[in-house]
């Protein structure tokens, strides 16, 4: 099989291994949520370099039985990335499986045209793909990644993360112009320049880099010192705290997080969690979703279950998804919300017939 290797391929190959030595890395550290994210994030990505360098060593060209193999899942990225960054600033994420959906419509188109005979393949690559479906995926995935990153950013709490979503951010909105600068300005029988094909195996070895390395980059090594006591929290602090999430009411906002609240208070993240596990003896989604419980069964003993769904409520009180409701609630008040409406509704009777 005759390969062509320049140094760009040679980097390809690199950032390659670089993937899915990381990706099996994160992987065997399951226990964490965030692993289990970037690794899937990183397997996507390293799948279309896979793809690039295919195509750019002459792969394809030498067997062309290979085309269209399924190593594309771009529309996977945004979901996976937003789930990421979240995770990172230590918010729970179960993510709806409609987010997922266009991504398994990706792959089994992929899987469909590989069986194909290549007559097929060039028939469909020339008549279908080229001019029209695969601007739908490119633009498509593109989309979802810029959106995923605008949804991202109130969760980056450190600059390396800033610096990669910026990074994406400005990638994306350059690359969204390369089909058009090809198209527009270079003639057929001239090479045509992919930007993608350039740099998103950089992005591939930084988010490696990220995922080895991550502690490391945000948590730098200090010299071994004494145990200091925690600092107590002062009566103060423990006002101003209660006073915005009580009055204030920012435990209604879903996608509410250490980052976003330590900015309301003037704070750093670090003083709001350590305001919130001595001064409250909780963590921080325990202490938010307390008041969003509360929240939800002040409204069913109001009897506003007569009006509006169960999930209306949930919503309304800051809960992001249905499934995050129904397990927090079960966990605070031992029953499900169906079982505590029940309850909520024969205690208003007997208070009334009383």
């Amino acid at each position: 099989m005759t390969v062509y290797l320049d140094l760009s391929n040679l980097f390809n190959i690199f950032c390659i291994v670089q993937g899915i030595t990381t990706a099996g890395l994160l992987f065997y550290r399951m226990d964490s949520p965030t692993n289990k994210w970037l690794a899937w994030l990183v397997v996507g990505l390293t799948l279309q370099v896979i793809d690039y360098f295919l195509t750019r060593s002459g792969v394809y060209w030498n067997h062309k039985w290979l085309y269209f193999m399924p190593l594309f899942y771009s529309w996977s990225f945004g979901p996976l990335l937003y789930a990421y960054v979240r995770t990172r600033a230590g918010q729970n994420v179960s993510l709806p499986g409609w987010w997922f959906i266009p991504v398994v419509i990706q792959g089994l188109f992929y899987v469909i045209l590989t069986l194909q005979p290549f007559e097929n393949k060039a028939w469909f690559w020339i008549n279908v793909h080229k001019p029209f479906t695969r601007y739908v995926d490119y633009y498509g995935a593109s989309a979802m990644i810029l959106y995923a990153i605008y949804r991202s950013r109130p969760f980056a709490t450190d600059r390396w993360l800033r610096l990669l979503l910026n990074s994406l951010g400005v990638f994306y909105v350059v690359a969204a112009f390369e089909p058009l600068f090809n198209d527009a300005y270079l003639p057929d029988n001239w090479p045509k320049f992919y930007l993608t094909y350039q740099i998103l195996p950089l992005f591939v070895y930084a988010l490696a880099l990220i995922g080895l390395f991550y502690n490391r980059l945000t948590k730098p090594e200090r010299p071994s010192v004494p145990v200091v006591p925690p600092q107590p929290v002062t009566a103060d602090q423990r006002e101003r705290m209660l006073l915005a999430i009580q009055q204030q009411q920012l435990y209604k906002n879903p996608d509410l997080s250490l980052a976003v609240l330590a900015k309301n208070l003037g704070e750093s993240p670090n003083v709001i969690s350590r305001i919130i596990n001595n001064g409250f003896d909780q963590s921080f989604n325990e202490f938010i979703n307390t008041y969003r419980v509360a929240e939800v069964k002040r409204r069913m003993a109001a009897g506003d279950t007569d009006r509006v769904t169960i999930l209306s409520i949930a919503l309304d009180a800051g809960f992001p998804s249905k499934t995050t409701f129904n397990r927090v609630f079960k966990e605070m008040t031992g029953h499900t919300p169906k079982e505590y409406v029940k309850m909520s509704q024969i205690t208003l009777r007997d208070d009334s017939a009383s």
